[in-house]
């Protein structure tokens, strides 16, 4: 007589459908990452530069008042002229870019102030309307890096 076996106490488990879910999940997920066309960065349009201040030593800036302007240095105590002489530019939207180097930090913060003060007085029912964009634009210590900006800005024509 043949013996039957015993039933084990505990019966045992197939995961072989488990496991094929999970095979069958993380083969989709390696196509579709495979498949996935790389996300190629746009370079864009570069921005819009009416006004520059380059600032690479702290204390000290450089107006260039447009593409072919000379430039002028306004120490840190005069940026309250400096404004002043931008807002007798014209009216609209002026886009002012300001370039610095990492040993400007200081000085960015007084042209902060100085710009906070100086639009917080502008009149929005006066009949010359202004407004300023401002925007930071981070400056290389190089000594090519500023002669370099300066010719992306006059070459674009902004």
């Amino acid at each position: 007589m043949r013996r039957r076996p015993s039933m084990p106490l505990m019966p045992e488990l197939n995961l072989l459908p488990f496991l094929d879910l999970v095979l069958a999940f993380v083969g989709i997920l390696i196509v579709v990452f495979a498949l996935q066309a790389p996300n190629r960065p746009e370079t864009g349009r570069p921005l819009a530069i009416d006004d520059l201040i380059v600032c690479q030593a702290d204390g000290a800036v450089t107006l260039h008042a447009g593409p072919e302007a000379e430039p002028i240095v306004y120490r840190e105590t005069e940026l309250d002229a400096l404004l002043a002489r931008l807002a007798a530019q014209g009216d609209g939207v002026r886009n002012l870019v300001f370039a610095l180097t990492q040993d400007c930090f200081g000085t960015r913060r007084a042209f902060e102030d100085a710009f906070s003060r100086f639009t917080s007085r502008l009149d929005p029912r006066a009949e010359t309307r202004r407004a300023f964009r401002l925007s930071f634009r981070p400056l290389s210590t190089a000594p090519e890096a500023l002669p370099r900006l300066l010719t992306e800005w006059r070459g674009h024509g902004d």
